[in-house]
């Protein structure tokens, strides 16, 4: 066989070949393998399936009209060396006439994995491709994948593809994946969480027993949880392959590669949960967590196994990722357009965005609008201080001499409550010398002041800030406000933030920090999506986001509801996604085109809503976790660890779905797990949203696809939503 040679100092590569009935030639190299007869690759040797040495069988992605990305792995128990393989590509499950027939080498320092990028292919066609090792006479043969071109530009053809989003293995079966293959699908969008990083946080990883993954680079992993309660998160570049290895071995999951050409763009999980460029957040910054080089090891794997057509790198015929190259200079959004009506729009929220607007590890008490900003605020909306000032918390400059006993105790207790956390007394210290100091809530002063006064003998004691000198305080806005009541935590950070005070907080921010702390997708990003999209002649302009744009609002104000103050509000249940950003979400409505469709997962429930804009709507589709814990799960576990909304929490959960605000959304279903079918015609946009009922991720896959427990069917016509769901 002849080869096409690489050198080993590209970590990644896709290597392109173009298609050809007659020439069978490798595009851009000085060499081509032209089989003599069709059927067998060269000379009289047999092809003999050959699963066990492809593992996780093979995958497309990234069709274009005239291209599209082939992908697969090769292992063998005991051998590390490179290998040969050929890729077949024929329009017949037969090859009987071949249209690609080359070599190309899977090499051992890309975990076998191998791209290569296939051109010269007619439009709206369907394919067979397989790779093929010759030893000893005969061909090795992966299964035979199927996929298809995008329509040209021409095409009217309505487009038909689904969307899939979070597919947690630990603990988890993929069987809402079942009804998918028996779908005639142009493709499969991934909305990310394609994998999970950690391998079974008791938050919301647990389930069945034989879907676990104990990391074969346990010392390279970073151990998280408590003493004999202990769970691993990826960080070494063997930890982030394994992980994908274990995923797409699942034998659904390898089908659906198998039988669909897959568009992915990546979310948090394939890196770190809750993440933002190279930071992680499991510590809730109890430490520092950037890690560069942790990152590049989540994409180096996330390149090396999913078919992604990516250019950062390469000559010639070789388009390569090297290491250099990943990030901070990764760039994975990009477009891809079918036929005449349907062009996608593919991004990435995670690798420009700021940190979270509420720091984990804010201290409750610390002031963080006073009198002078809230009276800078409210005057650019023609409100003076004094209208407000009862709405926000009394708040003392602890530096002042008259504070100076206040001041000694509280760096006291917060260093104690810092040691208690698990810092050592140096780090403790220096924490509640940076707490205790400036404007400090006299709510948060005197519940600490209370926590000393209990544990002193009576002598030591000091009295509270009397109620008399607070009426005479300036109010200001400190983090409790905001929903943050502990020193490490996501809630108040991440989660559970209350609404109105955040909105003035981020609007704030925007007004004198600005726009920046909030543009989640970077500026480069953000113009080259306004642009694009606007250019695009398609009908139906889709922008894939992994995370969702609609609103989540938890409403506890109705009196019927019972709820005590200070819970009687309107929380934000998840600021980690566009809620987090306001101002950032409503620059970017004001830059896409109205009767666009917005795709989105992440959140591990159903949601559907339109957005107006200028000119008509937006309207978005939200799809279901694939088996991930639902959301109202992962609500449930977040509050269960807080000591003031677990009682609140146990009541009000099992009706989430009814206390979430209206407004933005058409429905609402929090529980169960499913996919979304989406079908693009000239004259309308179809969703078939897909639920399941949530056992049946717990068990394996039974031998006949489960029927939907609930069926939503949704037709957008480019200004108005229309569709009712199935009761139940």
């Amino acid at each position: 066989m002849n080869t096409n040679h690489t050198t080993r100092r590209d970590v990644l590569r896709i290597l392109t070949v173009a298609a050809s009935a007659s020439a069978l030639g490798l595009s851009g190299c000085d060499s081509d393998s032209n089989s003599p007869d069709a059927g067998t690759p060269q000379g009289t040797g047999s092809i003999v399936l050959s699963d066990a040495l492809y593992p996780q069988g093979v995958a497309s992605g990234d069709p274009r009209p005239d291209a599209v990305v082939l992908w697969t792995r090769f292992f063998e128990r005991g051998q590390h060396a490179d290998v040969t393989l050929r890729v077949q590509v024929s329009m017949a499950d037969t090859f009987a006439q071949l249209l690609v027939n080359h070599d190309f080498g899977a090499r051992a320092d890309a975990d076998g994995c191998l791209k290569v990028r296939v051109t010269g292919l007619t439009a709206g066609t369907r394919y067979f491709y397989r790779f093929l090792l010759s030893r000893n006479g005969d061909f090795l043969a992966s299964a035979t994948g199927r996929t298809r071109t995008a329509r040209a530009l021409t095409d009217a053809t309505p487009v038909k593809f689904a969307a899939i989003s979070c597919n947690d293995y630990i603990g988890r079966y993929f069987t809402t994946l079942m009804p998918l293959l028996n779908e005639d699908l142009d493709f499969v969008l991934h909305l990310g969480d394609s994998i999970y990083e950690t391998t079974g946080d008791p938050s919301f990883q647990g389930g069945a027993a034989a879907r676990a993954i104990v990391f074969d680079d346990r010392d390279g992993a970073i151990t998280l949880g408590a003493a004999g309660s202990t769970f691993q998160a990826a960080k070494s570049l063997d930890n982030y392959r394994q992980l994908h290895r274990t995923y797409r071995n699942d034998a659904l999951m390898k089908q659906l590669y198998q039988r669909f050409p897959v568009v992915a763009i990546w979310d948090d999980h394939e890196f770190s949960d809750d993440s933002w460029k190279a930071m992680g957040t499991y510590r809730d910054g109890l430490f520092e967590e950037l890690d560069e080089e942790r990152r590049r090891n989540a994409e180096q794997a996330y390149f090396e196994f999913m078919p992604v057509d990516t250019d950062l790198g390469g000559a010639q015929a070789a388009l390569g990722v090297e290491r250099a190259n990943l990030y901070p200079r990764t760039v994975l959004y990009r477009k891809l357009r079918f036929g005449r009506d349907l062009e996608l729009f593919l991004s990435d929220y995670r690798s420009y965005r700021p940190d979270h607007l509420i720091p984990e590890d804010a201290f409750p008490g610390a002031v963080v609008m006073d009198r002078s900003a809230l009276t800078q605020f409210f005057a650019a909306q023609n409100v003076p201080y004094e209208a407000v000032r009862s709405q926000f918390s009394p708040y003392l400059d602890i530096d002042q001499p008259q504070f100076a006993v206040y001041k000694q105790v509280l760096q006291a207790t917060l260093t104690q409550a810092y040691i208690n956390e698990g810092i050592d007394l140096g780090q403790a210290a220096l924490r509640a010398q940076n707490a205790a100091r400036g404007n400090v809530a006299t709510t948060i002063l005197n519940s600490l002041l209370q926590q000393y006064n209990a544990a002193v003998p009576p002598a030591q004691r000091v009295p509270l800030i009397a109620d008399v000198l607070i009426a005479t305080l300036d109010t200001g806005m400190a983090w409790y406000t905001l929903g943050k009541t502990s020193l490490f935590g996501s809630v108040g950070s991440r989660y559970f933030v209350v609404e109105q005070t955040y909105l003035i907080y981020a609007a704030w921010l925007v007004m004198t920090r600005g726009a920046q702390t909030q543009n989640a997708f970077g500026d480069t990003q953000l113009n080259w999506l306004a642009a694009q999209m606007a250019a695009s002649t398609a009908k139906w302009k889709v922008l894939a986001s992994s995370v969702s744009t609609r609103p989540l609002v938890l409403d506890l104000t109705p009196p019927p509801l019972g709820v005590p103050a200070p819970f009687n509000q309107r929380f934000l249940l998840n600021a980690d996604h566009w809620d987090g950003f306001p101002h950032g979400k409503q620059s970017l409505f004001a830059r896409l085109p109205a009767g666009s469709v917005v795709l989105s997962g992440d959140i591990h429930a159903t949601l559907v809503g339109t957005q107006a804009v200028s000119g008509g709507a937006i309207v978005e589709f939200t799809t279901p976790a694939v088996s991930s814990a639902s959301f109202r799960e992962l609500l449930a576990t977040t509050a269960a660890n807080d000591p003031l909304l677990a009682p609140l929490a146990e009541a009000l959960l099992p009706m989430l779905d009814q206390l979430i605000a209206p407004a933005g959304l058409s429905y609402v279903q929090t529980t169960r797990p499913g996919h979304t079918v989406l079908d693009s015609s000239p004259s309308e946009f179809k969703a078939n949203i897909r639920q399941y009922d949530p056992a049946v991720v717990l068990a394996p896959s039974p031998a006949v696809a489960p029927s939907p427990q609930r069926d939503l069917r949704y037709s957008f016509d480019g200004q108005n939503l229309s569709g009712t769901p199935m009761p139940g």
